[in-house]
């Protein structure tokens, strides 16, 4: 059964990211071309490159993302979180996923859990 992205008005597929590796040197630096399936508005624009590297800083470790959007103002709006700014949903963008990460590396739950 495929979700329902009725409030947006289309299906949501099966398959909501597509992409692939084009860099990967582990456990230094990942880049990654993708694309966003599940908006047919997000998907028409394409492919965009998202790179993170990692370092050590003393102690801790820093991740620095990337995620080139030129030419993807949907995509770009929706990993900004505008839309849970503007409360129209779409969650927090990337202030979510690294938030959540960040919360399964140090307790090894994620925030839904």
């Amino acid at each position: 059964m495929k979700a329902s992205g009725a409030e947006q008005g289309f299906e949501i597929p099966d398959t909501i990211i597509d992409g692939e590796v084009v860099e990967a040197d582990p456990p230094r630096r990942l880049v990654l071309l993708w694309r966003m399936l599940m908006d047919p508005e997000a998907a028409a624009e394409g492919f965009t490159r998202l790179s993170y590297d990692i370092t050590p800083a003393g102690g801790a470790t820093r991740l620095t993302v990337v995620h080139e959007l030129t030419g993807a103002p949907k995509l770009a709006a929706m990993v900004s979180g505008a839309g849970e700014d503007a409360g129209t949903g779409g969650g927090g963008g990337w202030s979510w996923i690294l938030s959540d990460l960040k919360s399964l590396l140090e307790t090894g739950k994620t925030l839904a859990q």
